[in-house]
């Protein structure tokens, strides 16, 4: 089952697994998936608010620039119309720094290829395994059902082979990677493609684009 307008809120309400909740498990344990609690922090706005940037730049309001700190009435008052809104309100800073990093990952001529043609944001993919009766769930940040190909993009520190190499094992990209592979197979569509859209955090936003061989995928 897809849903093409299920916000992100409703999304992470369900009690289906995610690749989040398969990584914590395999590389901690049942314990850290069933007790975690999601918490909210202003880094993550700054991702959000990229993500959007990127794989959805006509939505001008989804983003929005607030005042030049978080503290004050001003910025209370704006981050809950922005909130209401379901946009999101960032400081002057940030907003700039998210301006940045948007551009210069559709301005790198691989990313920007992967990021047109039919693009589908965030699609909500709802599927139940045949081998354990178990609900899952899967939310691509992009999807070229022209080519077959799911997207995903990743912020980070170092954007070059050998420090994405790293993180790939340190946060189980390879796990996301055939954890939405076997979702959306569920769902009869065979991806052939899963490309990771890497860039850095700081000047000069360094973006590299990446796809994990088979054996990272056996794994």
């Amino acid at each position: 089952m897809i849903f093409y307008d299920m916000s992100n809120e409703e999304y992470h309400l369900s009690d289906a697994i995610s690749s989040t909740a398969v990584k914590t498990v395999s590389q901690k344990s049942l314990a850290h998936w069933r007790f975690s609690q999601r918490k909210h922090v202003h880094a993550f706005d700054l991702g959000t608010a990229v993500h959007s940037l990127v794989l959805e730049p006509h939505l001008t309001d989804a983003v929005r620039c607030g005042p030049e700190t978080r503290r004050g009435n001003e910025w209370k008052d704006m981050y809950a119309s922005a909130a209401a809104d379901g946009a999101v309100l960032l400081t002057e800073s940030d907003y700039q720094i998210a301006v940045d990093i948007s551009q210069s990952v559709r301005s790198n001529a691989a990313a920007a290829k992967l990021l047109g043609g039919e693009l589908v944001c965030e699609a909500s993919v709802f599927t139940k395994d045949p081998a354990t009766g178990l609900d899952l769930r899967c939310r691509p940040d992009g999807w070229r059902k022209d080519i077959d190909a799911l997207i995903d993009l990743k912020t980070t520190v170092d954007a070059s082979p050998s420090g994405f190499a790293k993180q790939v094992a340190n946060f189980g990209y390879h796990i996301q990677d055939a954890f939405y592979r076997h979702v959306m197979a569920q769902e009869g569509f065979d991806i052939d493609r899963f490309a990771f859209i890497a860039v850095e955090k700081e000047p000069p936003y360094a973006v590299g684009v990446y796809e994990l061989d088979w054996r990272s995928l056996d794994v």
